[in-house]
């Protein structure tokens, strides 16, 4: 686990879910008191597809709010072969088809982008789900240890985020991966684990000890759809899953997003409202 972060909980807020200028949301992040940022886009662009020039720019502007950047949002391992058919998946500007050669320049990409922001947290995926025959898992990716080892020289953790589109996303899965790979790290997103039917108090108690970032995000969901609203209003049942990470692991990062479309700056300021009166941030 970073060692940076106190023992108090880190409040943390995304700037593109506000506009892809990202003073924008910075300039929130400060109305709200809140002190990090989690980076995933600018401009329209992935952040690995950005120049350094603009990243430092980005950086820059970040520090003269007196923001630390607390993580990368990589799009790392959210990928498949040239050959598959991805279904729906939002990459955020970045190729979900990639060939195995272009991969670990990717990863070097990832952990050059982290140095400029000066951060220490890089998230990653666990492969799409596509045909099976053409579905490659991380337990035989020869990529991943060599990641790990490239990411810990650096001073950097990679840590696999649960997305159901890709092939890790069940608690059983996560923590056989996270058992095989000691240097890797849980980007926890507690709505992705309501939407496979697994945020109970028991799932989260049996994962929260590889759990290094949180994820907030919330939505009703009916007829197969889901209606994203701000923290704390939706099916996601927030107040015992944080009571169990409170116990267990306290001085982690939450990052809110929202995906609300119609008003994103008040879903993201009621959500850190109701992310304090449940003890992030506070």
């Amino acid at each position: 686990m970073d060692t940076a972060a106190t023992q108090e909980d880190l409040l943390v807020l995304n700037p593109d879910e506000l506009s892809q200028d990202p003073t924008v949301g910075m300039d929130l992040a400060v109305s709200l008191g809140i002190g990090s940022l989690e980076m995933r886009t600018s401009g329209d662009a992935n952040l690995l597809m950005l120049d350094d020039s603009r990243l430092e720019h980005i950086r820059a502007e970040a520090d003269a709010r007196g923001l630390r950047i607390a993580a990368l949002a990589a799009p790392l391992w959210k990928w498949c072969r040239p050959e598959a058919t991805p279904g729906r998946v939002d990459s955020f500007g970045f190729p979900t088809r990639m060939p195995v050669k272009d991969r670990a320049r990717w990863v070097e990409r990832a952990l050059a982008v982290a140095a400029i922001l000066g951060t220490t947290r890089v998230r990653i995926f666990s492969h799409l789900r596509v045909e099976a025959e053409l579905t490659e898992s991380l337990e035989h990716d020869h990529l991943l240890p060599w990641a790990l080892e490239r990411a810990e020289a650096a001073g950097v953790r990679l840590l696999l985020e649960n997305e159901p589109v890709c092939t890790a996303h069940t608690p059983d899965r996560l923590l056989a991966l996270l058992s095989l790979y000691p240097g890797l790290g849980l980007w926890l997103d507690l709505g992705n684990l309501h939407e496979v039917g697994a945020a109970t108090e028991h799932t989260v108690g049996a994962l929260a000890p590889f759990v290094e970032y949180v994820h907030i995000k919330d939505f009703r969901q009916h007829d197969g759809h889901r209606d994203f609203c701000p923290a704390g209003t939706g099916d996601v049942p927030y107040a015992p899953l944080l009571k169990v990470l409170h116990a267990s692991r306290p001085g982690l990062p939450y990052g809110l997003e929202t995906h609300v479309k119609d008003d994103p700056a008040g879903a993201l300021c009621e959500g850190a409202g109701f992310l304090r009166r449940n003890g992030v941030g506070a």
